[in-house]
């Protein structure tokens, strides 16, 4: 539940119990005049409730320890970047890491540097580097940039001295020049790594963050970006943070000929050391080769290797970078699902007479191989629905490289973030969002005229007096009408508001022993409590109450409460999962409609079934449970009701199960994860995805006999 929705919810319940704390004191004092105090009742129970909150308070765990939420942070970095890591290597680990080499440029820096290293000598230049240390890792596109920031990621955590900034990857198309660094990084911990608003303002203001950007070079569509890019805007607000008296670290990947524009027009940050990724050579990728693929048969990958190693071939170019060489070894490595045989013999790679088409030859075979590799029964999508489909998302991404902020936000070119998917449409999902907030809103609107009608029909006046039961019945009418018109203002509302904000709180569920033993405790007396005072207070206000009303009262508030209450206990993302958003969102507000919902909607029925002479107790509880689970059921899904209308917006162009198929890429290896966003697993495959929306015709060559 949004922080929006638990304004509404608290608001909803702190109204509902003044209402009942008032009609059952007067209630009292009516049928026992001067044994019963409603004034003094009142108080008592107020006091009652602020001695409550006060303990709850008490118990809730510390967030503002530096030093522990530098090591959550840390473990929660840690647990991303490994798995990360493991996604972008396969199943090979660490063979498939290529450790290419690397020449320095020390210029912008003071420090002495070697004039060269390998990828293992990273870590210790980039600790060399006097304070503020500041890297920049450049090469050419599927060099290695981003594997190497991961690298030298973990590297750093390892046995990370307690008072250094834990290194925190950041997507830079995701990043906006007009946002204040620290806000930035803010916003980055909350949405990425689950923490609490409070924690991630500690870290931020205690200058435990090292921000390290990943594709600087993705953020404008120049391939020379100059002092006015957005690149450049972005590097000039990381020069402005400062860390105390000093300018903070960094670390940034970039392609070469983009940071040597930046360099020329002098926009990039002070005192920035800088090492430069290496092309392959044919020994590494020889090693390579040999380290990922099967060493049973190493004579079907001579013919390239050869080639690879003399002078002038076209693979020498064609294959230069790890990304490359990955891309032949998924292709080549593809296997029969029935025979295990070879699909593909590596010597074709030969027969192409240039650069490109090598290339546009390995692409038009990546999808069907990754496919074929993580899903050799064939359940999911077809190579070509996948093609056809990641086209589409590509295009979109492609077209925001240049188009205007939307709606006042600049659009990712590089990120899908599900529930920010919604301009691929235009504004429809919009509408039609709030077309289903409206629907949903319909029943509490006929429910409620039905209550007015029924009040007013029975309303009596003698002597210019107003009986005190119909007192009663108009001081709950207002409660019901409150919430009725908030929801229908919300209707209209998500017409207006453009960016709903995310809800962070994970789903997972509680892992430590006590505070599991903590929250089913909580429950049972909750659930306790929630019985007892639906036997004691109901009926004071008299009539009968059928005997499974205080039972399910009971339930329904106290597991609704428990389910709020784990959420302080609750391992919230250890790894990055960008579905979470709408799926935590979904099923907060399902379990509010199926909790709090209809426990508070059974009191109101009750209230109102006691006070008004045609409605009887059972219908009167049936239909306040309907109302309570419509209103908590209509409240703040702006995020799902956007992405629900993107997904009817699309049919046809994108899958209904949107969020599978982009978790199906993400297991295939089509896909990366950064942050709480999917990217193309390479810059290439998104823009040759971009280039060609229709599959093309995937030749295959002939198999091994």
């Amino acid at each position: 539940m949004n922080r929006r929705a638990r304004t509404w919810w608290f608001g909803a319940g702190l109204a509902i119990g003044i209402v009942l704390l008032v009609a059952g004191a007067l209630r009292l004092w009516m049928r026992h005049p001067g044994e019963v105090d409603p004034v003094s009742a009142v108080l008592a129970l107020i006091g009652i409730a602020i001695a409550g909150l006060s303990w709850w308070q008490a118990q809730r765990p510390a967030d503002t320890d530096v030093q522990a939420a530098t090591i959550l942070l840390a473990r929660r970095v840690l647990a991303a970047e490994k798995a990360q890591r493991a996604q972008l290597l396969g199943r090979k680990g660490k063979d498939a890491v290529i450790d290419v080499g690397f020449s320095t440029d020390p210029t912008g820096s003071s420090a002495p540097a070697p004039p060269a290293g390998t990828l293992a000598e990273v870590a210790d230049y980039f600790r060399s580097l006097p304070a503020p240390r500041r890297l920049a890792i450049t090469g050419v596109a599927g060099a290695g940039k981003t594997v190497l920031a991961i690298e030298l990621i973990l590297e750093l955590l390892h046995n990370r001295p307690p008072d250094d900034p834990v290194p925190v990857r950041i997507s830079g198309a995701s990043l906006d020049a007009d946002v204040p660094t620290a806000k930035m990084l803010y916003r980055h911990l909350i949405t990425t790594y689950g923490l609490k608003p409070v924690t991630a303002q500690l870290l931020v203001a205690a200058e435990r963050i090292l921000p390290v950007v990943d594709g600087l070079d993705e953020m404008d569509e120049s391939d020379e970006p100059g002092y006015g890019s957005r690149a450049a805007r972005v590097l000039r607000a990381l020069e402005d943070y400062e860390h105390g008296l000093n300018r903070c670290s960094l670390v940034m990947t970039c392609r070469s000929d983009q940071y040597d524009a930046l360099v020329a027009d002098r926009a990039t940050p002070r005192g920035v050391a800088r090492v430069n990724l290496d092309e392959v050579t044919g020994d590494k990728a020889w090693q390579f080769i040999q380290a990922i693929t099967d060493q049973e048969d190493p004579d079907r990958w001579l013919p390239v290797l050869d080639a690879l190693t003399s002078g002038g071939h076209v693979l020498a170019a064609a294959l230069n970078t790890p990304w490359r060489l990955t891309l032949a070894a998924s292709v080549y490595e593809e296997r029969d699902p029935h025979t295990g045989r070879y699909v593909r013999s590596p010597a074709a790679l030969t027969e192409f007479a240039d650069e490109s088409s090598v290339r546009e030859h390995l692409f038009s075979l990546f999808i069907p191989a990754r496919l074929a590799a993580a899903d050799p029964a064939g359940k999911g999508p077809t190579a070509e629905q996948t093609h056809a489909w990641l086209a589409v998302l590509a295009g979109y991404l492609r077209t925001n490289a240049s188009r205007p902020p939307f709606h006042g936000r600049m659009l990712s070119s590089t990120d899908l973030v599900p529930h920010q998917l919604w301009p691929l449409a235009g504004d429809r999902p919009r509408f039609i969002g709030a077309l289903v907030t409206l629907a949903l809103a319909l029943p509490m609107v006929a429910l409620y005229a039905g209550v007015v009608v029924l009040t007013f029909s029975q309303m009596e006046i003698l002597n210019a007096r107003i009986p005190a039961r119909d007192v009663v019945a108009f001081l709950l009418l207002w409660l019901p009408g409150v919430a009725t018109l908030g929801v229908l203002m919300d209707a209209v509302n998500a017409r207006k508001e453009v960016w709903p904000k995310a809800d962070v709180v994970s789903s997972g569920r509680v892992r430590n022993t006590r505070d599991r033993m903590s929250t089913a405790v909580s429950g049972v007396l909750l659930v306790a409590a929630g019985t007892l005072l639906a036997v004691v207070l109901i009926p004071e206000f008299g009539g009968e109450l059928p005997p499974w009303a205080p039972v399910v009262f009971g339930l329904l508030l106290g597991i609704g409460m428990t389910h709020e209450q784990s959420k302080h206990f609750r391992s919230r993302r250890d790894d990055t999962d960008p579905k979470a958003v709408i799926r935590n969102e979904v099923i907060s507000i399902f379990m509010v409609a199926l909790t709090h919902g209809p426990a508070f909607g059974l009191m109101l029925g009750a209230m109102f079934s006691l006070q008004l002479e045609g409605l009887s107790l059972t219908a009167g509880l049936t239909a306040g449970a309907l109302y309570g689970s419509a209103f908590g059921s209509s409240m703040s899904l702006r995020l799902s009701h956007h992405y629900l209308g993107l997904l009817l917006s699309t049919r046809g162009r994108l899958p209904w199960r949107l969020g599978r198929f982009l978790d199906r890429c993400y297991g295939a290896g089509l896909l990366r994860i950064s942050g709480t966003a999917y990217q193309f697993r390479h810059r290439e495959l998104q823009d040759y995805l971009a280039a060609h929306p229709v599959p093309s015709l995937h030749e295959r060559s002939p198999a091994l006999p």
